[in-house]
């Protein structure tokens, strides 16, 4: 039942790639227009909110499993792993309600999880979609999808998953195949970089880059849901689309150079 959902980003590539198709022959003839970055963004959005909720979906079925209910990690060890090694761009992990935690590769590990930010909500009951944190088993940069784990009413643990966010945005990058006048990034809601063509700016703040009217153009992304805004950085002009992604709450955006003057 679980492997339906490991081939949604497979297919959802299938499924944007034609019409990205009709979009970049018009960006090959032309600057790039409103419409090719609508175009863009949209398929940006789709394909990074459908593998997080891919990623969720399958967390939530191992999350429902006896052997993930019963608490014991040697019943539920196999059954991570198998799911953690048909999908490359992450770490599964089980945690216990004191923040004790195994990861599928390392069993259990000598830190915990209860100083991370999200903890609570899990432990909770709440679901956690698109946390930012530093893996502490990898110490790669992640988003965290996490689902708790019930035993009745009652959250014995979570299973969750730490998506890397390198190489969710080569993934991107390979999708969208954007010519070299664009690029894409996504805000989390604290103003954060969460994806970025450059992946050497995730986790940066693009409003302490130097560039005021950047730090303009963020503000207002972060005060709105979706729209267009301008900013000059490295002495280019550039044009932004955006919107806001209900599920992560992540502002997506396609940036393109503004057209030379003649």
């Amino acid at each position: 039942m679980i492997k339906q959902h490991f081939v949604i980003p497979v297919i959802l590539s299938m499924l944007v790639m034609p019409a990205f198709g009709a979009a970049q022959s018009s960006v090959d003839t032309a600057t790039c227009s409103e419409m090719d970055a609508q175009s863009l963004l949209s398929a940006f959005t789709l394909y990074t909110d459908l593998r997080i909720r891919s990623v969720q979906r399958s967390l939530e079925i191992l999350a429902s499993t006896a052997n993930a209910r019963s608490g014991d990690w040697r019943r539920m060890q196999d059954l991570l792993s198998a799911y953690q090694k048909s999908d490359e761009g992450l770490i599964v992990w089980y945690v216990l309600p004191d923040g004790t935690y195994y990861a599928v590769d390392k069993g259990l590990m000598d830190k915990k999880l209860s100083d991370r930010s999200y903890f609570p909500d899990l432990m909770a009951g709440k679901q956690i979609t698109g946390a930012l944190v530093v893996s502490k088993s990898t110490g790669q940069r992640s988003a965290v999808i996490a689902v708790p784990v019930k035993k009745g009413d009652k959250v014995v643990g979570a299973i969750g998953a730490s998506l890397f966010l390198d190489k969710l945005a080569e993934q991107i990058s390979t999708v969208l195949d954007l010519r070299p006048n664009l690029s894409f990034f996504a805000l989390a809601p604290n103003g954060l970089t969460t994806l970025h063509l450059k992946k050497d700016r995730h986790f940066l703040d693009p409003r302490e880059m130097g560039s005021e009217s950047l730090k303009k153009a963020v503000t207002d992304m972060l005060s709105g849901t979706a729209g267009k805004t301008t900013y000059v950085f490295d002495n280019v002009t550039k044009h932004a689309l955006y919107r806001t992604s209900p599920l992560t709450r992540w502002r997506f955006a396609i940036a393109f150079s503004a057209a030379p003057q003649k």
